[in-house]
């Protein structure tokens, strides 16, 4: 990853859902290039350069972006175009706080009463979880974070609030980003991620026990970040702004 200027290009391309249409493909695909730094922030954004890359007319492109303006990843400047939003730690800030307030209130109204079904899908996650630990760093970092975004999806979804977690995940779009620099910069934190994960699960199948500081167990892994975010400041000062 360089740090002297911020890059554009090239994009990482997956491929094409079924269902897909132009649009949705090209949200999908910026949105991670933005989401994994490929796309660093403050970079400048080319709807023609954009366009090339994804193949296609510059309508489904431009509607990507505008959406992406809404989730506060990409900002619309006078006579400059489009450009990567820089990373707001007042953003980052706030994401890690409705998070921290909300999760721990989801586990303890799912604790110890979740059907087979609902546990073998949160199972299903840390197997995978736990085979990512040992696949090499490069490929790995964004494919744990989905995972693990995955793993707390889940917690909203048997809770029946699918909409709050799709407005919680753009919110903490911001925190997202540095969670992918301090999974790129400083991988040890994936195995504690998944250590917590494993006790998260053992509470969803048995139950909470009395003594449990939920919103400690909580404030310490959705903060992990938080432990390596000065030197992440320090070396990429230009993708933050504190304002």
């Amino acid at each position: 990853m360089r740090e002297e200027k911020a890059s554009a290009l090239p994009l990482l391309l997956d491929v094409r859902r079924m269902d897909e249409n132009n649009r949705a493909y090209a949200y999908r695909m910026l949105r991670k290039n933005i989401m994994t730094l490929q796309l660093q922030p403050g970079c400048q954004l080319s709807e023609a350069e954009l366009c090339e890359q994804l193949a296609m007319s510059r309508t489904p492109v431009h509607e990507a972006l505008m959406m992406l303006k809404s989730e506060w990843l990409v900002d619309v400047l006078p006579q400059r175009g489009s450009i990567v939003s820089k990373i707001s730690v007042p953003y980052l800030n706030e994401g890690f706080a409705m998070r921290r307030i909300l999760e721990p209130a989801l586990l303890r109204g799912l604790a110890g009463k979740l059907t087979r079904e609902q546990l073998n899908e949160f199972q299903e996650l840390l197997n995978r979880q736990n085979e990512d630990l040992y696949l090499d760093q490069d490929a790995a970092d964004d494919f744990f974070i989905s995972l693990d975004n995955d793993f707390h999806r889940l917690l909203y979804h048997d809770s029946g609030y699918d909409r709050i977690w799709e407005a919680m995940h753009n919110v903490t779009s911001h925190m997202d980003r540095v969670r992918y620099l301090d999974s790129a910069l400083c991988r040890g934190n994936i195995a504690s991620v998944q250590k917590e994960h494993e006790q998260i699960f053992g509470y969803l199948r048995d139950g909470l026990p009395l003594d449990v500081d939920v919103e400690a167990l909580f404030e310490h892994h959705l903060g992990m970040y938080r432990e390596n975010f000065q030197k992440i400041l320090e070396r990429f000062p230009d993708f933050f702004v504190r304002t």
